[in-house]
């Protein structure tokens, strides 16, 4: 009977051990690394930019990923159908380090692709139809980093 008992408790705290809520494991020399497939969620410098009626640019960090890349964008309400698609290459191949929205863009640096830019037009400096002229106006931006996702809202007043 009381080998029963100790089985039975030995089962109880092996399953209270081995269900923690851990996203990493230690590696040798004491460091801890992301479980495979458990992603992080984004910790972002900025989850919104706004811009004056004279355009400018701004930079938004990835704080817990060294790369990131842009997954789609959308002017006003994102809907089906009304995304934009990142850039082409030279190459003919999809770019995922930028993207044009008229009268916005959005680019990951090269030499910190942690950081993405983030530049509007002045709204008297749209003259194709992709910009529109009328402020105030908004757009998001998808950014990825494998399995995790983010938005960065962008707005001009």
């Amino acid at each position: 009977m009381i080998k029963a008992y100790l089985h039975l408790l030995f089962l109880s705290l092996f399953f209270v051990a081995c269900s923690g809520d851990r996203a990493t494991t230690m590696q040798g020399g004491g460091e801890e690394a992301p479980v495979p497939g458990i992603w992080h969620a984004m910790e972002i410098s900025k989850t919104e930019v706004r811009f004056s009626q004279s355009g400018g640019s701004d930079t938004i960090t990835v704080k817990n990923y060294e790369k990131w890349w842009i997954n789609s964008g959308c002017n006003g309400e994102c809907a089906a159908g009304q995304y934009i698609s990142t850039g082409t290459a030279e190459t003919g191949e999809t770019d995922f380090n930028h993207i044009d929205g008229g009268w916005w863009s959005a680019e990951v640096l090269k030499n910190s692709p942690n950081k993405v830019v983030i530049t509007t037009k002045a709204a008297e400096e749209c003259t194709s139809e992709s910009c529109v002229k009328e402020v105030p106006r908004k757009a998001s931006i998808g950014m990825t980093a494998g399995d995790v996702f983010a938005q960065i809202k962008i707005y001009q007043e």
